[in-house]
């Protein structure tokens, strides 16, 4: 199962109006993508963008009417169908758990391993299980069911969802401080610095793919550098809180 990550309105994403950096990539080169979401997730009826944006828009209200005296900074949150622009990319699981242990073990001051299996996972590792046992507080990274909301003020909550999926909502603002804790660890990388990491860091490839040669195969890799995961994977949730803070709008873990 992949996984996306989604910076854009709750209606847009609803509504489905927004392709994922795969069928992005099939449009431009006239291939057809096809995604498969998990079983229960993809089959139902849409409602009409109307009857979303007005869901959403309650449900927004709602929301706010009861946090928002515990507010300090101002809402700019937008939610239209298909208006407000969005950001995605896709990191896989692989390069946003590298992220979780690389976090985990250089805030416990333990070494991080070198190299990450692919198709790892690190909620059963040692450094995973041993920071989630000794950590304070919450940390919308290994805490959050990764819908983190448009608003700058740093907090959690359990809260259902317009569709009355129950979940542990966070903010942008606690994901951005979170990831700028996490750069000064040791990166102290300029906003330029992360953005090329988007194309500099990340998995080796196993194929290569030409509009003239087609599909070529290369050597498959089992095994991945941790830290080059981990800094592919920060920039894209990088890139994604800014877009969302910029503009008033969710980032959502999809897969």
């Amino acid at each position: 199962m992949g996984l996306d990550i989604y910076a854009g309105t709750m209606t847009r994403y609803y509504g489905r109006n927004w392709l994922t950096s795969v069928q992005q990539w099939g449009i431009k080169n006239g291939m057809q993508v096809n995604i498969v979401r998990p079983e229960g997730q993809g089959d139902e009826t849409l409602a009409s963008p109307e009857e979303i944006t007005e869901g959403v828009a309650g449900w927004k209200d709602w929301f706010l009417g009861q946090i928002g005296g515990e507010l300090s900074e101002p809402v700019n949150w937008s939610e239209d169908h298909d208006t407000t622009p969005y950001y995605t990319d896709k990191p896989d699981w692989d390069a946003v758990e590298a992220l979780m242990l690389y976090a985990a073990a250089k805030w416990m001051g333990v070494p991080l391993p070198e190299k990450v299996k692919k198709g790892f996972n690190v909620y059963e590792h040692p450094i995973y299980k041993e920071f989630m046992e000794k950590k304070q507080g919450a940390v919308s990274l290994f805490d959050s069911d990764c819908w983190w909301l448009p608003l700058k003020d740093s907090f959690m909550i359990p809260c259902p969802l317009p569709t009355n999926q129950q979940k542990m909502l966070a903010t942008v603002g606690m994901l951005s401080m979170e990831l700028d804790a996490i750069n000064d660890i040791e990166w102290h990388a300029d906003k330029e610095t992360i953005i090329g990491w988007r194309e500099t860091e990340g998995y080796p490839d196993d194929a290569l793919y030409s509009k003239d040669k087609g599909v070529e195969f290369l050597e498959k890799h089992e095994e991945y550098d941790t830290v080059s995961l981990a800094k592919l994977a920060f920039s894209i949730l990088r890139q994604a809180a800014d877009f969302a803070l910029e503009h008033g709008v969710c980032v959502i873990y999809d897969y």
